[in-house]
């Protein structure tokens, strides 16, 4: 079984999160390809990535993609979760983890910015 986690970064807006969270469940809602989708929060609010991956290693998930919606590259997508990773990993020998690209490496980011210029004319 495996599960994708959707990582945004956390505010201390509630309303912040609450609009993350709320993208997950409509990717939830959508996806056939996940046994389970989860949101998780780098800092400052929660559920954690650890907390998440947690729950969803007790659920009997043996691989955990892990989704970073973040903008750019920053020290966030290239330092701090690529450790937490290694550190899920080393605590967790038997489940398979993997970092996918973050949302900003994606090649239709222009075009979605154009469709709603466009639709808002």
């Amino acid at each position: 079984m495996n599960a994708l986690v959707l990582i945004a970064h956390g505010s201390k807006r509630a309303l912040s999160n609450e609009e993350f969270l709320k993208l997950a469940n409509e990717i939830k809602d959508k996806d056939t390809s996940f046994t389970k989708i989860e949101g998780a929060f780098l800092e400052l609010a929660s559920p954690s990535i650890e907390e998440v991956s947690e729950k969803l290693i007790s659920q009997n998930i043996s691989k955990i993609y892990f989704y970073p919606y973040f903008l750019n590259s920053g020290k966030h997508v290239s330092v701090d979760l690529p450790e937490i990773m290694n550190e899920l990993k080393q605590n967790n020998p038997s489940i398979q983890f993997k970092l996918l690209d973050h949302f900003g490496k994606s090649s239709r980011i222009s075009d979605i910015i154009l469709d709603d210029i466009a639709s808002s004319l």
